[in-house]
């Protein structure tokens, strides 16, 4: 489901500097200082993203569609906003007809609060309920989401429309595992079309843009560049109901009978319910769902390219650099994940590790890092993957940079069926550029499985040590849209307070 939290109002002052001509639209909030947004609801002038419909924190476009595509995605250039997890995105299945499910959080103007003095004054959230019929669309390629519920379209007495605003917010549906997954951004409601109707941009419109532009808004949203975007298709329409047929009491009589010998059976078989249950359920003791990684442009993180660049222009961003370049995480990628039991006997966890694929020279092209540091987790395990085995190590006290002994040698905690756990897994290399899959250890009635976890559509993971020299350096420290990047050191020895310390 969309959070509340991370919907915001996306102002924009179209005007000139002398008349402020202020817009207002909604987006969302995609992780790592970013929103997602319509592409006509920002442009050239002043643009700040509006929390809970007071803290404005300033923003500026790091990527935009166009004419072509209308989305773009902001960063936000102040403190304030809430810390967002990423946002898995997905493609609609738009060749056979069937309906899918969605909801959207967004600020349209009849949510404005009339009281409010100055401009342009806050709205209340609008929570979009309804569907796609994956059939149904524009010309252009865009989907129309049909809401249960809508204002009168004359409401506001004027003649635009009654969901003006609502353009730039972020649209998801659910997919078969129970998550939420952003497939579009309301761009339009054509009042032809009625007032429950509202057109979306599809996020697979990306993948019409030329080769830079699609690959800085697919690394901008977490998918990698040979990464497959899942394909959603909804529930098809269910057939017409034949009209009722006359029921004898005879008839009814036996279908009470049937459902009590049904109900006694169960009480019966209720004391074998449980292991018949574990043999139904199949698959995995646990299932492992990735929920984030480590991304270009996270707060105080390094990232190295393969190759030496030039120093960035001020308003270039690690994304767009990572997107058009191969590089990796330099000395830690962090990894989060959710666990969940699959077993009604319930399961052990008993360690997490990693299976190294391949130890090569680390990445000694030029290396970025943005500024300020963002909050590390509260609780998380380290994996040194410089050794032979890497096995989930504790961290000694408050030092986040010393790992101590195996963490579940000492500890572990069982899952009962359905019940999840978040995990953070920090990885760490000094020594080789190290790719590998993370595996989850456990015990089902004292039998060890292990169940393995990968990175975006299969890939494994991967993380850099520290090259003895660096082709090049830079950091961009916080300032204002347009500060200049600034020149760090290459050496090894520059990077001292990346070194990783066991103390077991």
């Amino acid at each position: 489901m969309p959070q509340t939290q991370y919907a915001v109002e996306v102002l924009w002052n179209s005007g000139p500097d002398s008349v402020a001509n202020w817009r207002v639209s909604s987006g969302y909030c995609i992780g790592a200082g970013h929103v997602l947004t319509a592409g006509h609801a920002v442009g050239p002038g002043a643009v700040s993203v509006r929390f809970g419909g007071s803290q404005e924190v300033p923003a500026r476009v790091l990527v935009h569609g166009g004419e072509q595509v209308d989305l773009a995605i902001l960063a936000l250039d102040g403190p304030g906003a809430p810390e967002a997890p990423e946002v898995r995105i997905a493609h609609v299945d738009t060749g056979q007809a069937t309906r899918l499910d969605c909801q959207g959080v967004g600020y349209p103007w009849w949510k404005e609060d009339e009281n409010a003095s100055g401009g342009p004054r806050p709205r209340g959230r609008a929570q979009l309920v309804g569907f796609v019929p994956t059939a149904e669309g524009t010309a252009g390629g865009r989907l129309t989401l049909h809401v249960e519920a809508a204002p009168r379209d004359d409401a506001n007495g004027q003649a635009d429309s009654i969901w003006s605003s609502i353009s730039g917010t972020v649209v998801f549906a659910g997919d078969r595992s129970g998550g939420e997954l952003a497939i579009g951004v309301v761009v339009a409601h054509r009042r032809r079309d009625g007032a429950s109707a509202l057109t979306l941009e599809p996020l697979s419109a990306i993948e019409r843009l030329e080769p830079e532009k699609r690959e800085a808004f697919r690394s901008l949203l977490g998918v990698g560049r040979d990464v497959r975007i899942p394909l959603l298709s909804g529930t098809s329409y269910p057939e017409p109901v034949p009209p009722q047929r006359q029921v004898s009491v005879r008839r009814i009589l036996a279908g009470v009978l049937a459902a009590v010998l049904i109900v006694a059976g169960a009480l019966v078989w209720s004391s074998h319910q449980d292991s018949v249950a574990d043999g139904l359920t199949g698959g995995s003791g646990i299932n492992a769902t990735l929920t984030g990684t480590g991304r270009p442009g996270d707060p105080n993180s390094w990232w190295v390219l393969k190759d030496p660049q030039p120093a960035p222009a001020a308003d270039t961003t690690i994304a767009v650099l990572a997107a058009a370049h191969e590089g990796a995480p330099m000395a830690e990628q962090t990894i989060r994940f959710t666990l969940q039991g699959n077993r009604h006997s319930g399961v052990m966890l008993t360690d997490i590790g990693a299976r190294v694929i391949d130890r090569q020279a680390p990445l000694a092209g030029t290396a970025y890092m943005a500024e300020p540091g963002g909050n590390a987790p509260a609780l998380r395990v380290g994996l040194d993957l410089d050794e032979d085995q890497p096995r989930a190590r504790t961290y000694s006290g408050d030092d986040s940079r010393t790992l101590g002994g195996f963490y579940f040698d000492a500890n572990g905690f069982s899952l009962a069926y359905r019940e999840t756990t978040p995990v953070t897994v920090t990885a760490f290399a000094q020594r080789s550029l190290v790719r590998f899959v993370l595996v989850v250890s456990y015990t089902v009635d004292g039998k060890l499985q292990h169940t393995e976890l990968t990175d975006t559509g299969g890939k494994p993971f991967a993380v850099s040590g520290i090259a003895d020299h660096l082709a090049g350096a830079y950091t961009l420290p916080v300032g204002p849209a347009g500060t200049a990047w600034v020149t760090a050191g290459t050496t090894r020895a520059d990077f001292n307070s990346l070194a990783v310390r066991l103390n077991p």
